[in-house]
């Protein structure tokens, strides 16, 4: 099976090793002879070379050697509280390590693993050194997912890889790509989308990105860990369509563009079995269906790996992490319960990845990123991703320099990401009121008042795990009339800013302060509103949220309403930087923001029901199936707050010409469809536009949501009255649904309605239509993989079908 553009992708062409292999087998891989430039008679070092390589190493390595491998050796941040093998320069606040290998023949250092959604996360400082290592803290997953920008996208991963192969680490346990299946999961803020294809497509960008620094990547968490409560031990139930067409193809798409150097198992079980104890899913679908070529390893502390670490390794769940359950292993082994056979197969998907790893090469990291540079274009990604929700009677841009009245905490105490491993040390962070004091003359009362309530009110909470910090939250205080009255006599606009932080190991919840605004922040928006309307000067709501809030209760209150997420270190300059119409805001939403909570087709079944009568969920039952956000509210007609793939910009666009320019589906799986528009310009300023492709395809055996994603592109930034021409390839297999009773993919024959839109929102667009003649296999998959629990019927828990 292949997606469009699916590249073999050589993910080591440029690493500088040019010895030849019973050289780099026994260990000889110096410096002097990594610099050799190849000839024409090197071997080409693709995937396969790689794999020679790791053959013929595990052939050198004993069984102890084997099994210490494919343990890690425990976890301890960095501070040299556990022993790993081989390992030549550690780094501080690393979250865990692959063991590498000593011995007469073999020197192959051990590698070293660092968290990473949102950044390369290890320690500032090191025991020894006076130096600091500090890495960019880059917008949220989310944020840049809105960019619907894989060009951009690519370009902070490269420079995300440049930071890690600078300081030393091999691999980054990035990017998160779960499906934002509901709005309350608390690690939605390290996803891409609710969508696979965009999620697909975007991690695919950012692991090219990433691994053009010959570093690897870990994309995660596979599959189906769509929320955080109870998650080691929470028993996902989703039918095996549902998997195939929403869990498992955005990775699916990651896998064969890119080809990342690892993938992670989740923690949850899914339909009654660990993810990382199925066969069906770590071998007989990723590998052999898939084709991936790299590692599987676990989340951290996954599963019962003191029990049963030999089930994960013969299910292909190739290392554990952070390991430190050799002795389990080992009683395993001598149990007969793993054979050294299956152990050599999990050694050997190891070593193919960390032949290619820094430390294998002896690269001497310079501890010297250009920081200034990721500096700039964290500024550039995070405000040119940020979705305008509203803009009546153009309350933005804001000319710089006019006198501007900023309410809310969160300008004091910008939120730049996530807490947990999304967490990044960073240098420092650009608070939005320092930004707005740069080109705005900004209320100094409001200023200092907001500044001495944070500093006297904040809370500290500890952070999810004990090493990984502490963040602070402060609730936005009750602001007397009057001091809104005389900030609206004396500046010429305001801005109120809303604040939220989430992150690992907690779900949100559907309540004041979380979800849905306090009463406090309610009423501010309230009484600015009223107060600066008065005057006619108009009102603007940031959000630096890690993830939607509600917005029906107030929307209608404000002028202006700017999505900025969580936008990084740079958040206070690049919120500005959208204010002031510096830049022009071309992000759009990767998500569907509803007029109601209750209006989630998973909100009755999230984050799932106790069943054993212990007070902690223990089952969570995917009701919405394969109609999760946008396919759900456009199927049944439920009306949105915001619709999937919206956003607003400074200026105006119009599509044209849409058509169909080639059809090559009478050629079965091998086929696809090429559509075109022309988009313009129409408005007055330069601006971007994200133009996507969403068809509606018959129902002939199967159910199918009214609208998918099929495809999307990105203009260049185009200049008043300025064109460009989109095209849109789409292969069969991206057209193709799951057909569980025959185990494949099929493209079923009759009309198709495609449109061309600005958003999932298609009312007022015409479709062009195109034809399939006939049923198009496009390929068979694994018989019976992924299927519910004996005695259990997705008739039993679904609840949303037509």
């Amino acid at each position: 099976m292949r997606y469009l553009a699916v590249k073999p992708k050589l993910n080591t062409l440029t690493v500088c090793l040019t010895l030849a292999l019973a050289s780099m087998l026994a260990g000889c891989n110096d410096d002097d002879d990594d610099q050799q430039e190849e000839t024409s008679s090197s071997p080409v070092k693709d995937a396969a070379y790689y794999q020679k390589m790791a053959k013929e190493a595990a052939g050198k390595m004993s069984i102890e050697e084997k099994l210490n491998m494919i343990m890690g050796p425990g976890m301890n941040m960095g501070n040299g509280e556990v022993q790993v093998t081989n390992l030549k320069n550690n780094v501080s606040g690393v979250a865990g390590y692959i063991n590498g290998v000593k011995n007469e023949q073999l020197d192959i250092a051990a590698v070293k693993l660092a968290d990473g959604p949102a950044g390369l996360r290890i320690n500032s400082t090191r025991s020894g050194s006076s130096e600091t290592y500090y890495a960019t803290a880059w917008p949220i997953g989310s944020l840049l997912a809105s960019s619907w920008d894989t060009k951009l996208v690519a370009q902070v991963g490269k420079a995300m890889g440049e930071e890690i192969k600078e300081y030393g680490v091999d691999f980054i346990l990035a990017p998160g790509m779960n499906i934002q299946r509901n709005p309350l999961n608390g690690r939605n803020f390290e996803y891409y989308s609710e969508d696979p294809l965009l999620s697909g497509k975007i991690a695919a960008a950012m692991v090219d990105g990433v691994e053009s620094n010959q570093v690897g990547t870990t994309i995660k968490h596979y599959v189906a860990n769509n929320s955080e409560t109870n998650r080691n031990a929470i028993d996902t139930l989703v039918s095996p369509r549902a998997m195939r067409e929403i869990y498992l193809r955005g990775f699916q798409i990651a896998v064969e563009e890119a080809q990342p150097w690892a993938v992670m198992s989740s923690y949850n079980k899914l339909n009654g079995t660990y993810t990382n104890e199925r066969r069906d899913l770590l071998t007989d679908i990723l590998r052999n269906e898939w084709d991936f070529k790299g590692l599987v390893m676990s989340d951290w502390f996954a599963g019962t790996p003191e029990l049963t670490a030999w089930k994960q390794f013969k299910a292909g769940n190739d290392l554990i992490e952070p390991g430190g359950e050799l002795q389990a292993l080992k009683a395993s082994y001598d149990n007969g319960d793993i054979s050294e056979a299956d152990v050599t197969v999990n050694v050997e998907h190891i070593l193919s990845q960390v032949f290619q790893s820094p430390s294998y090469n002896n690269y001497v990291p310079s501890n010297k990123p250009d920081l200034a540079q990721h500096r700039a274009l964290a500024r550039q990604a995070a405000a040119e991703s940020m979705v305008l929700l509203k803009n009546d009677h153009q309350a933005l841009p804001i000319a710089p320099r006019q006198k501007l009245a900023s309410f809310g905490v969160s300008q004091i105490e910008t939120i730049k990401g996530g807490t947990g491993s999304g967490q990044v040390n960073n240098e420092s962070t650009v608070m939005l009121a320092e930004g707005l004091q740069q080109q705005y003359s900004v209320d100094e009362s409001l200023i200092a008042f907001y500044r001495d309530y944070y500093a006297k009110n904040r809370v500290e909470h500890p952070g999810f795990i004990a090493s990984i910090g502490t963040y602070f939250t402060c609730d936005d205080p009750a602001l007397d009339a009057s001091v809104v009255e005389s900030a609206a006599q004396n500046n010429d606009a305001a801005l109120i800013t809303i604040g939220r932080i989430a992150g690992e190991g907690v779900d949100r919840t559907n309540t004041r302060g979380d979800y849905l605004l306090t009463e406090n922040e309610l009423n501010l928006i309230q009484t600015v509103s009223d107060a600066f309307h008065a005057a006619g000067k108009k009102v603007t709501v940031v959000l630096d949220v890690s993830a939607i809030v509600d917005t029906t209760e107030w929307a209608d209150k404000v002028d202006a309403i700017l999505l900025s997420y969580l936008p990084g270190q740079e958040a206070g300059n690049a919120i500005t930087d959208v204010i002031a119409g510096n830049i022009n805001p071309a992000g759009k939403l990767a998500q569907t923001i509803p007029q109601y909570y209750a209006d989630v087709p998973s909100a009755t079944t999230f984050p799932g029901k106790d069943t054993n009568g212990d007070g902690t969920p223990d089952e969570i039952a995917y009701n919405d199936d394969i109609y999760v956000g946008y396919r759900y509210y456009s199927t049944f007609n439920k009306p949105v707050a915001w619709p999937f793939g919206y956003g607003l910009s400074y200026t105006t666009f119009a599509y044209d010409g849409a058509t169909v320019e080639t059809n090559t589906l009478g050629n079965g799986a091998k086929g696809g469809i090429t559509l075109s528009v022309s988009v313009t310009n129409t408005g007055s300023v330069a601006g971007k536009e994200a133009a996507q492709v969403y068809i509606s395809a018959p129902e002939v055996k199967l159910q199918k949501p009214t609208l998918e994603l099929k495809s999307f592109s990105k203009t260049e930034s185009l200049q008043p009255g300025a064109s460009q021409k989109l095209t849109f390839t789409i292969p069969a297999q991206t057209l193709a649904s799951f057909d569980p009773q025959k185990n494949q993919w099929i493209v079923e024959p009759g009309s198709y309605q495609a449109w061309i839109t600005p958003s999932s929102d298609v009312t007022g667009h015409e479709p062009v239509t195109f034809n399939v003649s006939e049923e198009i296999v496009v390929s068979n998959t694994t018989p019976g993989a992924l299927a519910l629990p004996a005695g259990v019927n997705a008739a039993d828990f679904v609840t949303v079908n037509q």
